[in-house]
């Protein structure tokens, strides 16, 4: 049942003496009724008209740009890419999103060129790439990645060395991916160099790069466990890593922004029940911070 208020009330409620009450009734500004010559205003729709009147801080450009778009830069995933474009159908909100890699996508959150950016790296990266800002880091799941390969051209993949012990064609992704960035370290930790292999690509995407070794363009290469499954060729597993959302603080408390993370949330959790081969869904939601906080934050 509706509740009302009347004009003393809701000049209490709202802050205001009654004056500015009756001019706000006078130009149509407040929602109201009048009722055997009193207004009731009903405190559901003062609440709407407050909500309504209420101005976000806004940075820049990009700050401008949220009512009516979000932009997001950063790691390829199919999942995280899959439930982007399902917000899009049902907010109606234009969502652009780039897979530039990891590095590129927090450079871009830094440089004021994006809302948020999707990564797959240390938070020591994060850090360092940030530019100073205050970053809340949204954990979304965690992923497998290793040798994606095709078992019945190239049989028995069995470490990362055989790729130059076999010498095996290698997918490799673009330079700053957080993919790329695992793939030296891996190597580097078996004693081999990226340039010292016989390379192809780069790719910009795990599902590129599978195909791309299923069509025989390439023999192995490093990616999601999951898109290898998707066009039928084997993995041999050697990292699990968290997948996160990096958020500005600047941008956390935006509506667009939050409504955006409620239903990634939403759905991650849909898929939780489903089940996707090479993620992990036991961390979603989790909350980490990097940089400085907003005050009281």
């Amino acid at each position: 049942m509706a509740e009302y208020m009347t004009t003393r009330e809701v000049a209490a409620y709202l802050r205001i003496n009654e004056k500015k009450v009756y001019a706000l009734v006078a130009e149509g500004q407040l929602p109201a009724s009048r009722i055997s010559g009193k207004w009731l205003f009903p405190r559901h729709l003062i609440d709407q008209w407050v909500d309504q009147n209420t101005r976000y801080p806004t940075v820049g450009l990009m700050g401008a740009l949220l009512d009516d778009v979000l932009v997001m830069q950063g790691s390829d995933d199919w999942l995280f890419s899959r439930i982007a474009g399902r917000y899009q159908a049902h907010s109606e909100v234009a969502v652009v999103s780039a897979s530039v890699g990891s590095l590129a996508g927090l450079a871009a959150v830094a440089d004021g060129k994006a809302h948020l950016a999707g990564c797959h790296v240390d938070n020591s990266e994060i850090e360092k790439l940030s530019g100073g800002a205050g970053l809340y880091l949204v954990h979304l799941f965690s992923r497998v990645q290793g040798l994606i390969f095709d078992s019945q051209r190239i049989p028995e993949v069995k470490a990362i060395t055989d790729v130059a012990t076999r010498s095996l064609r290698f997918a490799t992704r673009q330079p700053l991916s957080g993919t790329h960035r695992l793939s030296v370290k891996l190597l580097e930790q078996a004693g081999l160099l990226v340039d010292s292999l016989e390379t192809v690509g780069p790719f910009s995407s795990h599902q590129d790069l599978a195909l791309a070794i299923r069509n025989g363009e390439a023999d192995v290469g490093m990616g999601t466990c999951f898109a290898a499954h998707q066009v039928g060729l084997a993995c041999l597993p050697l990292h699990t890593e968290p997948f996160k959302l990096v958020v500005p603080t600047a941008f956390a408390s935006q509506p667009q922004v939050a409504r955006f993370l409620d239903f990634i949330l939403a759905e991650l959790r849909k898929a939780a029940v489903a089940g996707l081969p090479g993620y992990d869904f036991g961390d979603s939601g989790r909350l980490e911070t990097v940089g400085p906080l907003p005050s009281g934050g």
